[in-house]
C-alpha cells in the first residue's frame, strides 16, 4: 500500500519528493499500530532505545519524533541519489555520466537534519530529570521462568511452586510490595471460588490463599478473571491486588492481542473463527477501566498495571498516568518466543513509556525481561531472561512533572496525518493534470501527423 504512494510524491514533486516520502513513511507507521490489528513492533524510532539524550524527545512528540529523525537522512540520500544521477538504472551503484556533487539545496537540507539531531540532544542533556529527592519504592518482581503457554493442572502447579519458592525468598527480605506476572496463576480465582466445580482448581487456589494470608505487603499477579454475563462465561486477561487473601482491586485488559486473544468479527468470519479456538487461544472479554492501585495502606505509592504489549502504546501508558499513576507497573508472558532478542525488543518499547511520561516503570515477566526503568528511560537493573529468580531494586516515585506528551498525547501523530493526506491529494491532482497536459500533446502531435500526411498525399 504505501510504496505507491511514495512512487506517486516522488513524481509529483521532484526534488523534494523525498520530503513527502519521510512524512508518508512516519504517518504509514502511525496508521499500522492503530486499530485492532495494530502491532507497535517494527517502528524505526525504537531502535534508538539506548541512546537518551536523543529520546528524551519523546516526552513531547512521543515515539515518532524520534522515527523521524532517524528515518531522516535515508530519504534525504535516496533522494539526493536520484536527483545526482548517481547509479543510473543498469550500471550498479557508481556515478554516472553528468553525475552533479551537492548543490546548496541538499547541503542545507543535510544541514537541517544535523541542527535537529543537535538540538534533540541538547534538549535530552538539559530536561534530564533528577529524581534524587525523590521517594523510593522497593518492590519485588518474581520471574519464575515456567512457560505458562503449558495449561493444565499440572503445568499450573509447576508454575506455582516455582512462584511462591522465589517469594518466599523475596518476602524474606523485606520488601515493599510482590509482584507476578501476566496469567501467572491461571485458573480464575473468584470464578472457581464461586462455583467450586473444579476440585483441583480450587485446591491450587488454597495453595496460595495459603500463602497471601499473613502476608503484610500489597500482591499484584496476572489472572484469567471470570464473570457469567447473560449465561455464558466471559474471560478476561487481569491483574489482581491483594491484601492478604482479599482482591482489593483489579485491572482488565484494554488493549487485546489481535487474533490470539481477540477477535472481534466472529459472526462475520465464524470459521476462522472456529479455527482461532481450535488452536486453544484463550479469547477475552475486553476491559474498559484505567486502573490505579492506590497502595497508600502500604506507604506506597499509586500504581497502575499494563498488560504484556500493552506497554509498546503511548496512548495506554499516558492514559494511565493521567488517571494518577505514580509509577507503571507491566506484568508479561513473552515465553512464546524461545528468543531472548524477543524478550529484550519488548523491553526497549517500554522504555519510551517511561520517558514520555517521566515516570518510573517496573517489568514483572515471566521469563524476561524483569527489570527497573527510571524516568529517564534507563534500566537499572534487570534479571537475565529465562532465569529463575526475583528482583529487589529501588523506584524512584517521580512526580515532578507533567510532559507535554501527557498532556496532549499524539498530538504529533495526527499533525501528520493531517500533513499527508492533503498532500497526496495535491500529488495525486498535479500527476492528473499532468497526464492530461501529455495526452492532450499526443493528441495535438497526431493531429498535426495527420494533417500533414493529408497534405502531402493531395499533393
Amino acid at each position: 500500500m504505501v510504496f505507491p504512494l511514495l512512487t506517486l510524491v516522488d513524481r509529483a514533486f521532484s526534488r523534494y519528493g523525498w520530503m513527502a516520502q519521510l512524512l508518508i513513511w512516519i504517518a504509514f507507521d502511525v496508521v499500522r499500530i492503530k486499530g485492532f490489528i495494530g502491532y507497535a513492533y517494527g517502528v524505526i524510532g525504537y531502535s534508538q532505545y539506548g541512546w537518551r539524550s536523543l529520546i528524551a524527545i519523546a516526552d513531547i512528540f512521543g515515539v515518532m519524533g524520534v522515527s523521524l529523525l532517524v528515518a531522516y537522512p535515508s530519504f534525504l540520500i535516496g533522494g539526493y541519489l536520484l536527483d545526482s544521477g548517481f547509479g543510473a538504472v543498469g550500471n550498479g551503484l557508481k556515478p554516472a555520466a553528468g553525475w552533479k556533487k551537492p548543490g546548496r539545496f541538499w547541503l542545507v537540507s543535510a544541514g537541517i537534519w544535523a541542527a535537529l539531531m543537535l538540538t534533540a540532544n541538547v534538549y535530552g542533556i538539559a530536561s534530564k530529570v533528577d529524581y534524587a529527592e525523590a521517594e523510593k519504592w522497593r518492590p519485588a518482581l518474581v520471574q519464575h521462568n515456567v512457560n505458562t503457554w503449558l495449561t493444565g493442572i499440572d503445568a499450573w502447579r509447576i508454575a506455582l511452586d516455582a512462584l511462591l519458592e522465589e517469594s518466599d525468598k523475596a518476602v524474606a527480605e523485606d520488601p515493599d510490595a510482590l509482584i507476578w506476572s501476566e496469567t501467572s496463576f491461571v485458573p480464575a480465582i473468584e470464578w472457581h471460588l464461586k462455583y467450586r466445580k473444579d476440585r483441583d482448581r480450587v485446591e491450587l487456589i488454597n495453595t496460595l490463599k495459603g500463602f497471601l494470608k499473613d502476608k503484610d505487603i500489597p500482591v499484584i499477579l496476572g489472572n484469567n478473571d471470570a464473570i457469567q454475563d447473560a449465561g455464558k462465561r466471559v474471560e478476561y486477561n487481569a491483574v489482581l491486588l491483594f491484601d492478604k487473601e482479599e482482591i482489593v482491586d483489579k485491572y482488565r485488559k484494554i488493549h487485546l492481542v489481535p487474533f490470539s486473544e481477540h477477535f472481534p468479527y466472529a459472526k462475520t468470519f465464524p470459521r476462522l473463527m472456529a479455527y482461532i479456538q481450535s488452536q486453544g487461544t484463550p479469547i477475552y472479554g475486553m476491559g474498559s477501566e484505567y486502573s490505579v492501585f492506590n497502595l497508600g495502606k502500604w506507604d506506597g505509592p499509586d500504581v497502575s498495571p499494563l498488560i504484556c504489549f500493552e506497554d509498546t502504546f503511548g496512548n495506554l501508558a499516558r492514559n494511565f498516568v493521567r488517571e494518577g499513576a505514580e509509577v507503571l507497573v507491566n506484568v508479561t508472558n513473552d515465553s512464546w518466543s524461545p528468543e531472548p532478542a524477543s524478550a529484550i525488543q519488548h523491553q526497549n518499547m517500554a522504555i519510551f513509556r517511561a520517558v514520555e511520561n517521566r515516570r518510573s516503570m517496573v517489568r514483572a515477566t515471566t521469563s524476561g525481561l524483569t527489570c527497573v526503568i527510571d524516568p529517564n528511560g534507563k534500566v537499572t537493573a534487570k534479571l537475565d531472561p529465562f532465569t529463575q529468580g526475583y528482583l529487589i531494586a529501588d523506584v524512584p516515585v517521580y512526580t515532578g512533572r507533567t510532559t507535554i506528551y501527557t498532556r496532549f498525547g499524539d498530538w504529533f501523530e495526527k499533525l501528520l496525518i493531517i500533513l499527508v493526506v492533503p498532500m497526496l491529494a495535491t500529488a495525486a491532482v498535479l500527476q492528473l493534470m499532468r497526464m492530461v497536459r501529455r495526452r492532450k500533446e499526443i493528441s495535438d502531435n497526431d493531429s498535426g501527423k495527420s494533417r500533414g500526411s493529408s497534405h502531402r498525399s493531395r499533393k
